[in-house]
């Protein structure tokens, strides 16, 4: 394809398509997908395409599939916060074919952070776009979940083109029609903040992404730092929670879905989670409202990432070479002990001698913590475990779950759909169970599909509606609560919105 243009700083990939469409004089979404990538099964995705590497051969030497992904895309703003195998991962998707397994994989689908509904603009900046280039294009900072202005000029302002166009193979350009000269409001401080963090994730280099662990011993030597310690092991969650709630205003932390439970014991806080062992991702959102609060206006996301990975990372030895590091020099009772646990587990062999265990717990305790470890991991089947491909059994897994979930959106009835009903349903194992982490893409899809209580009860509440309005024109309040099993002491608010909408 001749004069395929070249993208502008900090432009979406898309785009650039689209304005290749409009040089081409090409109308047809069909015709300009034949051209770009030999395919017209193409999504016109914004934030987080894939067939990178066709687009690539269109253009200069330096732009590589992986430098569009960083420069021309917001697959930064992601991908330091996943493990460093996802992060690879979710690159070759992006190069070649995903069928959207970047977003599951990434967590967007998923994420309580909601993408904008509408393609976001600044005006100002569009005309200073026109008055140097002489034509508008779409830049990636304006389309980023909690962006809410333009660094330089004010709130952004939405156009009334969808990101889920209902045209999903139609690359739509930035234009005078979509992008009014309209006046813009000055933007608050909170959205400052996150302006300037965001901005610097955009703009740093390719690196490997740190891992779970790293990331939590992050968060626990922050909470040291700055005394949200008690002893040597516990985090006051409760003083984090305060910092927050001081720091953010309660109506941002709303409109992100952001906002700590009240409960001080509640185990599903995600402002909890992130002080404690990491088993998931937490958005990048989500890490700069705690550091905001915490180290306060001086802190910077790129130092901080520089930081977590600098914390050095547990090497688990094979069992061989465990064996190796204990001593040959053996007391009697280290060698009896051995020579259970030959025929036994440690566990089993405690039983048998528990006079020949203790006189080994008091005298040569860290020799046998080792030797326990080595026969623990032996008879747990580690070295099996390595050779499981994960990646296989998760596509496996989600196209299981697919089926499940496309034979109950047939139905409205039924118990609620929470990971335990999925799995029953599925005929799931305890194996994809106490595995789940290792499935990212099957963990993504069931977070994104399982019911809630508050969507439970609003089911129950329609499907009882529906039921009494063939004897009721307008079924009193107390049949419906008692059709559907509810009361009003357990109703949650969304249920009773819900009822107020049914005046009722």
């Amino acid at each position: 394809m001749l004069n395929f243009p070249v993208p502008y700083p900090e432009e979406l990939i898309y785009s650039t398509i689209a304005r290749a469409g409009i040089r081409q004089g090409i109308t047809s979404p069909k015709e300009l997908l034949d051209e770009i990538f030999q395919s017209r099964g193409i999504i016109a995705t914004i934030d987080l395409p894939n067939h990178l590497s066709a687009v690539s051969r269109l253009l200069p030497k330096k732009y590589s599939a992986e430098e569009i992904i960083y420069n021309h895309t917001l697959f930064p703003i992601y991908a330091p916060f996943v493990p460093e195998e996802r992060r690879k991962r979710c690159l070759e998707w992006m190069r070649k074919k995903s069928q959207g397994a970047v977003h599951l994989a990434l967590g967007v689908t998923a994420s309580r952070i909601k993408v904008p509904r509408y393609i976001r603009y600044c005006p100002r900046c569009i005309l200073a776009q026109n008055n140097e280039h002489g034509e508008y294009y779409w830049i990636r900072g304006w389309q980023v979940p909690g962006i809410e202005s333009c660094s330089k000029h004010g709130y952004l302002i939405n156009t009334q083109l969808l990101r889920s166009n209902a045209e999903r193979h139609r690359f739509i350009a930035a234009a005078p029609e979509y992008c009014p000269q309209v006046p813009q409001n000055q933007c608050a401080s909170t959205s400052t903040w996150i302006s300037i963090q965001v901005q610097q994730l955009l703009e740093r280099s390719i690196r490997p992404s740190a891992s779970y662990e790293q990331w939590t011993t992050y968060y626990k030597d922050l909470a040291f730092q700055y005394g949200f310690n008690r002893g040597n092991g516990h985090i006051r969650h409760h003083a984090v929670k305060e910092k927050v709630l001081r720091a953010w205003p309660i109506d941002w932390l709303a409109k992100y879905n952001l906002t700590p439970t009240e409960s001080d014991d509640n185990e599903t806080d995600w402002l909890r989670s992130i002080f404690r062992k990491h088993r998931k991702c937490f958005s990048y959102l989500q890490h700069i409202v705690v550091n905001q609060a915490i180290v306060g206006e001086s802190w910077c996301i790129d130092n901080v990432l520089d930081q977590v990975q600098q914390y050095l990372v547990k090497k688990r030895l094979p069992s061989f070479q465990k064996t190796q590091s204990i001593k040959l020099d053996l007391a009697p009772d280290q060698e009896n002990w051995q020579r259970l646990l030959s025929f036994h587990s440690p566990t089993k062999a405690r039983k048998i001698s528990p006079a020949l265990y203790g006189r080994l717990y008091r005298s040569h305790l860290p020799w046998l913590l080792e030797v326990n470890a080595c026969h623990a991991d032996d008879r747990s089947g580690f070295a099996l475990r390595r050779k499981v491909d994960w990646n296989a059994r998760d596509q496996e897994y989600l196209q299981v779950l697919r089926q499940v979930t496309a034979s109950l959106d047939g139905s409205a009835d039924g118990p609620r759909r929470s990971k335990a009903y999925f799995h029953k349903l599925a005929g799931l194992s305890t194996t994809f169970q106490k595995n789940l982490n290792r499935m990212p893409l099957s963990e993504a899809f069931l977070d994104d599909h399982v019911e809630s209580v508050e969507g439970y009860q609003i089911r129950r509440l329609r499907n009882s509606f529906q039921e009494l309005q063939q004897q009721f024109d307008t079924p009193p309040l107390w049949r419906l609560l008692r059709k559907a099993k509810l009361s009003k002491e357990r109703l949650t608010e969304a249920s009773k919105h819900y009822l107020n909408i049914l005046d009722l």
